[in-house]
């Protein structure tokens, strides 16, 4: 299963081109299961400086994150796979880091934090929190006003784009009506974010028209507080399908939401 970084800090969820040139920013990697192995692609298109070793080298160290916890893992070779990118709509060969660790206590891999050599997680302050859907009436009765505002604030700056084929969709701009839009809530759930009270994450579409938008939001209380980050359909799997964890490297509040 493909696996993404959702981004309240953002990520994987931008262009292909962008989200190429974002492969491996801050030595933060996506980790893949193929053919038994837990491997690292090297699909980057920067090439190494002379003398410089590969940050995928045999010896590498990484803190795998996935859905039951994290540990550490070692690059124990480098092979030759299928996988992690196309060319001409066919799958091209990449060097692949093979990584060795304890996988039962870490469950589906999502993602691998390139640390040095002498890390150690005894006296981590990280925080690991399987996060539990809570989409129940109260979510809805809380937050959708405050959807359906921002759906709008989207329209008006151009940011919800309609489909081509929906000719009647920008008329709603001559009447920006909030019961013209139908709003559903994937998944929403309580998470502690450094100066918000009462912080909750959601994945949450709106339709206009014909034209529905998904997009990952943070809330805090009924308030939205930032401007959503739009999960286009091609990059995402059905989000019922998903395991949302959070992850707080330095346990102060500033965690990145992942999804197997």
């Amino acid at each position: 299963m493909m696996n993404y970084m959702l981004a309240l800090l953002a990520a994987l969820c931008l262009a292909p081109a962008k989200a190429q040139d974002e492969y491996g920013a801050k030595g933060i990697y996506p980790v893949y299961e193929t053919s038994g192995q837990w491997v690292i692609f090297d699909k980057s298109p920067k090439k190494a400086k002379p003398k410089q070793a590969s940050p995928l080298s045999p010896g590498s160290r990484f803190l795998v994150v996935g859905s039951k916890g994290s540990q550490l893992f070692t690059v124990t070779r480098s092979s030759a796979a299928f996988g992690g990118a196309c060319r001409k709509r066919r799958p091209i060969t990449l060097r692949t880091a093979i990584l060795d660790g304890p996988r039962r206590a870490v469950g589906a891999p999502i993602i691998g934090i390139r640390v040095r050599p002498d890390f150690s997680l005894k006296g981590s302050r990280a925080k690991f929190i399987a996060l539990k859907n809570e989409v129940n009436e109260d979510v809805y009765g809380r937050l959708g006003g405050a959807i359906k505002d921002a759906t709008i604030r989207d329209v008006k700056s151009g940011a919800f784009r309609f489909r081509p084929d929906d000719s009647p969709g920008p008329m709603f701009l001559q009447d920006p009506n909030p019961d013209q839009i139908q709003v559903k809530i994937d998944f929403a759930a309580r998470l502690q974010v450094r100066g918000l009270a009462e912080g909750f994450v959601l994945v949450a579409g709106s339709q206009v028209s014909s034209t529905f938008r998904r997009c990952l939001l943070l809330a805090d209380g009924d308030k939205l507080v930032a401007d959503g980050v739009e999960m286009q359909h091609a990059l995402m799997a059905e989000t019922g399908l998903l395991r949302f964890v959070a992850y707080d490297p330095g346990g102060q509040g500033n965690p990145l939401l992942l999804a197997s």
